[in-house]
């Protein structure tokens, strides 16, 4: 169980939790208790739901400029 966040060079050999697209972000899932890699695309999806569920229906437009800026 990884308990400190990754190092820039071994993010990139750990496979996304959720899809197993290679990783280009880390996420703490407190649950879990534990840091796991994610990919850009399964990282735009948490995001979304993050933002929804904090700010209700005003999200798309910030979810959309960090989609541009994460592809």
């Amino acid at each position: 169980m990884r308990k400190k966040p990754y190092t820039a060079k071994g993010l990139c050999r750990v496979p996304c939790f959720r899809c197993g697209n290679p990783s280009t972000q880390q996420r703490r899932i407190c649950t879990l208790d534990k840091w796991v890699g994610v990919c850009a695309e399964c990282g735009i999806g948490l995001n979304e739901v993050e933002l929804m569920f904090m700010l209700g229906r005003n999200y798309k437009k910030i979810l959309d400029n960090y989609r541009k800026r994460s592809q």
